[in-house]
């Protein structure tokens, strides 16, 4: 962390409670401690003026590697090695430049036995619900998880890659660097925008397409949400078993559907939509949807027939 930092802002960025950190503008500053948002009362201790948050914001974007003009109005990237970063400037943010940290999941020194055991405290609500995903795992099953922003899908994805044998090869695709598993065999591969000029994208579908000649045991993909959908699922039926996803829905059927968009959208007509179904069923197995960092379903898809994917609950705990 730069110690040129405002000391408040410092220790927000450095609090192990503080997983989210949103700036509005420079005098409207909300902080995630696990009860959801919470405005800070005093934002002018952080940023006395409007300019001295862009100072701020601009100075961090080119620390990082990232180039903003009027052109790219929205940027992603991450501020300080610790936080994925999207910032939002005017006029598409009417008030003022918009800043949303998040906290990214930390390497840490810890055994392979031990990363385990973390992850089992950690998911110990859901014992019977994570000791099936374990089981998935060590079967090489290809998972997808499923929930909202916030909901746990990143941190569970990267608990259960410690279960993963550590001779097997792990490729993780994203676009800001969020996954950091527990793992002796990793290697990270982050896409690229273009330049100013339109040049230089580097697509997660390019990725995808890539890591397949990289010899991968496992792929991890940070979230599935474009045209990477249908190499994706070809991959899976062409002997790539044990992937690992995300996926933004609302249920775990839910992500069976929108998978299938993503899907036909990508293949822009020229797959029809029953053999997308039937990709989707024969390539992944366990479909897991999150809320508030619990499991709250998991369900096995056990086939296709008749243009229906059939599928059912194994992991549906009772709500008091």
């Amino acid at each position: 962390m730069e110690c040129t930092l405002n000391p408040i802002l410092t220790e927000f960025l450095t609090s192990s409670k503080i997983t989210d950190l949103c700036f509005n503008r420079h005098d409207e500053i909300y902080l995630d401690q696990g009860r959801g948002f919470e405005k800070f009362p005093n934002p002018e201790l952080i940023f006395h003026s409007e300019t001295e948050y862009r100072n701020f914001v601009l100075e961090e974007i080119s620390k990082s590697g990232k180039v903003w003009d009027a052109k790219l109005p929205f940027l992603d990237t991450v501020f300080f090695g610790t936080h994925r970063a999207h910032v939002a400037f005017p006029p598409l943010a009417q008030h003022g430049i918009s800043l949303s940290l998040r906290k990214l999941p930390t390497r840490s020194k810890l055994t392979h036995q031990e990363a385990q055991l973390k992850a089992a405290q950690r998911w110990s609500e859901s014992g019977v619900g994570f000791a099936l995903l374990v089981e998935a795992i060590g079967k090489k099953e290809t998972i997808i998880f499923a929930g909202a922003t916030g909901s746990g899908k990143t941190t569970l994805l990267n608990d259960l890659v410690s279960f993963i044998p550590s001779y097997e090869r792990i490729i993780t695709l994203e676009d800001t660097a969020e996954l950091c598993p527990q793992h002796e065999h990793w290697l990270s591969l982050l896409s690229r925008t273009s330049n100013a000029d339109g040049i230089g994208e580097v697509k997660l579908r390019d990725l995808v397409k890539q890591t397949l000649r990289m010899k991968p045991d496992r792929i991890l993909v940070g979230e599935c949400r474009g045209d990477e959908v249908i190499d994706l699922l070809q991959a899976l039926n062409t002997g790539h078993r044990g992937t690992l996803s995300t996926i933004h829905a609302n249920s775990a059927k839910e992500a069976i559907k929108r998978l299938e968009l993503l899907a036909m959208i990508a293949a822009r007509g020229t797959i029809p939509a029953t053999l997308m179904k039937e990709l989707i069923a024969n390539g992944i197995q366990k479909i897991v949807f999150l809320s508030e960092r619990k499991i709250e379903t998991i369900i096995q898809i056990e086939g296709f027939e008749r243009d229906l994917i059939f599928s059912r609950a194994i992991f549906q705990p009772e709500k008091v």
